[in-house]
């Protein structure tokens, strides 16, 4: 195996809308580097990307997968990320491995969301990006030629191809490196100039002397070329038909000559200290390929290998890592040793002596290791860490009921492994309700995440979450308890009298959830209440506020002010005043006008400009708000709005149905607002406090 150095290095990240054939794509260019005598295939699931069961089974990437070729002297390493929108946080979580993001456009459907989301999420990170119009057999040269317009049109005028179709899209013609030649739209002579005039802005000299009619070579251009790309002052375009090997060469050709190497990419922002963003130090790190520097390797990805169990796949961006390191992981102050590191092909794992900074490797049976964790060799780092990853929001639900008893213990466990290797899934049992609920980006993610377990024998029934409502109050009142029990010998004596106002008077009821949730103020004078007891009616008030008093939910956005009372001194215990605070803060909650809140959801709903209409339609029908609409360009438009969670709970399966399968949309908790009047008594007419019950 050819040994590399991090300049030789290329990292790129595959990724696009469903269908757009990315994995076919990664299997042609595995297959005509040489790295495999054999093609590979989705279609009799032989593909070297994806392999998992699932993914054979469906047909269509699941996972994340990381292939490597060599090409030219140079090692290119290829991450190929499933394309459904509820899959995408797999690809988001590989973004901090690579220095280009390859978004892979399907020629006959053009510019789809995840697409989108992808260029969007790849700027963001200040990534270098280019696109790839694959499946180009599928379509005349107009119909490619207005898709590079409105390529441009959405994503910039940056956007240009270095390479055109010509034959019959039976071939491909470089127009950076050529200034003449035959394509099937356009002249190579005027994408040549076109890009030209782009790259040479970067290069004074090269600018002088292209102004002067001298034609640069290659070695002239990659410096500026490179940098455009850094600087999104350029994002090429190339064509490719991965299923008739046109364009595949020329791709692998691109990718060495033009795309950065690790040591030309944009910089990561590795932090240091607590807190996220902007608020922790940044320590000056480099990325030179000198064995001297501290160790710096971000995982980026975990898995479970089915012959080795749990494996860490990560990126070295600074210094090497063999199988003999002892390293730190984020801000742990013990060391380990890593035993064995692999270079990863597929589902396959090839061990290797180290991995030097730029490449990527792979480490097994390190329980401690988990997914975004840091591991470095320099003790002193504290928390040492990458800027932050903005994943989708897991707002789909299902509660799930094991149907074999006794697997709850077992679900959980494997709910948790799940969880680990997958950042946009996250699980919980409600304590308002005591469902077992998962959280996903939609109902594919959550069909996937059920099909696993049932993979691991674990059969359950599915069903709609339960609302998680909140309470609070519209005004102020005054509450009070005697807590008086004698029983012979010692009693039990307690009284307590407080009020209770909303926490914000301007707005009682629409603070976030988790912000000022709740105040408890001490306004006891001349030791009414002795301070020993005050702790127990805090506790009291804070049973209280769980359990709910109108429907059983969790109450929010209050202050309590305790200000007097009596206690007896035989008879009095924390027992008694933590009772009478409680039932002095229900006494206080029924008369201050209470109030049911239902969460609300900010909605970003993308579907084809003609659309739109019946979207605001539907969503005003769900009682949302409608917050805005923006024309995105290529056909497609966007709305905002703010839906309650309790109408869009199964939205996925409608929005599919009043746009004909072509419409997406992410979900984020917005805040708590009061719920309509008969919404609030249905929800509260069926409770009763338990104690009122017994």
């Amino acid at each position: 195996m050819p040994a590399y150095s991090t300049d030789q290095i290329r990292n790129v990240l595959i990724v696009g809308h469903a269908g757009a054939g990315k994995t076919s794509l990664v299997d042609a260019m595995i297959f005509a580097s040489g790295a495999k005598n054999h093609k590979g295939s989705t279609a009799d699931g032989s593909s070297f990307s994806d392999f998992e069961k699932l993914e054979i089974e469906h047909r269509h990437s699941i996972y994340s997968s990381v292939l490597h070729c060599d090409h030219k002297g140079h090692r290119i390493n290829l991450i190929d990320a499933p394309g459904s929108p509820d899959l995408v946080g797999a690809a988001i979580a590989c973004l901090p491995a690579v220095e280009t993001v390859a978004v892979v456009i399907n020629a006959a459907s053009g510019i789809e969301v995840v697409s989108r989301k992808m260029m969007e999420a790849a700027k963001d990170r200040n990534l270098p990006r280019a696109i790839i119009v694959n499946r180009i057999d599928q379509c005349s040269a107009a119909a490619l030629a207005n898709l590079v317009e409105k390529i441009r049109e959405a994503f910039g005028a940056e956007c240009l191809p270095i390479n055109l179709p010509f034959g019959g899209n039976q071939g491909v013609v470089d127009c950076l490196l050529n200034s003449d030649g035959k394509s099937d739209f356009d002249t190579v002579k005027r994408v040549h100039a076109q890009i030209l005039d782009q790259i040479v802005e970067m290069d004074d000299n090269l600018l002088e002397k292209y102004l002067g009619g001298e034609e640069p070579d290659y070695k002239a251009l990659h410096n500026p070329f490179e940098r455009a790309m850094d600087e999104s002052h350029v994002i090429p375009i190339l064509f490719t038909d991965a299923k008739n090997a046109v364009g595949i060469v020329e791709l692998l050709d691109a990718i060495t000559m033009h795309f950065p190497s690790p040591l030309e990419g944009n910089l990561r922002p590795f932090l240091t200290g607590e807190g996220d963003g902007d608020k922790v130090n940044e320590r000056p790190f480099d990325y030179w390929n000198d064995p001297a520097k501290p160790l710096l390797a971000h995982v980026f990805k975990v898995t479970t290998d089915p012959f080795i169990g749990k494996m860490c796949v990560f990126r070295v961006h600074q210094g090497k890592l063999t199988g003999q390191s002892q390293v730190y992981i984020g801000h742990s102050k013990k060391s380990i040793k890593l035993g064995h590191v692999f270079h990863l092909q597929g589902k396959e794992h090839n061990e290797v002596n180290e991995i030097v900074a730029g490449d990527i490797g792979a480490v097994a049976k390190i329980e401690d290791l988990h997914f975004n964790d840091v591991l470095h060799d320099d003790h002193a780092l504290d928390s040492v860490h990458l800027k932050p990853l903005t994943f989708p929001n897991a707002m789909f639900g299902l509660a799930i009921i094991p149907k074999a008893r006794g697997d709850e213990v077992k679900i959980g466990q494997h709910l948790t492994k799940i969880a680990e290797e997958d950042p946009t899934f996250i699980w919980h049992v409600d304590k308002q309700t005591h469902e077992l609920v998962i959280n996903g980006v939609g109902e594919l993610h959550l069909r996937m995440v059920l099909e696993r377990l049932a993979q691991r024998g674990i059969a359950v029934e599915t069903k709609p979450p339960k609302i998680s409502y909140r309470e609070t109050i519209l005004s102020n009142s005054e509450g009070h308890h005697r807590h008086k029990k004698q029983t012979g010998g010692a009693g039990q004596f307690g009284e307590v009298f407080l009020r209770i106002e909303p926490l914000d008077s301007q707005n009682p009821v629409a603070t976030r959830n988790g912000g000022r949730g709740f105040e408890f103020v001490d306004e006891i004078f001349g030791g009414t209440i002795p301070g020993q007891f005050v702790p127990a009616i805090q506790k009291g008030v804070h049973e209280a506020m769980e359990h709910g008093v109108i429907a059983g939910f969790p109450v929010q956005d209050i202050r309590v002010i305790v200000y007097d009372g009596k206690h007896h001194p035989v008879d009095s215990k924390e027992v008694a005043f933590k009772s009478a605070g409680k039932w002095a803060f229900i006494d206080a909650f029924r008369k201050a006008r209470p109030a049911l809140l239902e969460p609300i959801v900010s909605l970003e709903v993308t579907a084809p400009e003609d659309k739109l209409g019946v979207i605001t339609g539907d969503l005003s029908g769900k009682r949302g708000r409608i917050m805005g609409t923006d024309i995105l360009g290529g056909g497609q438009a966007k709305v905002t709005a703010e839906v309650p969670l309790a109408e869009v709970m199964q939205y996925q399966s409608q929005l599919k149905s009043v746009t004909g399968g072509q419409g997406t949309f992410v979900m984020d908790f917005a805040r708590y607002e009061p719920a309509p009047p008969n919404i609030a008594s249905r929800v509260t007419s069926a409770f009763k406090l338990a104690e009122e019950v017994d």
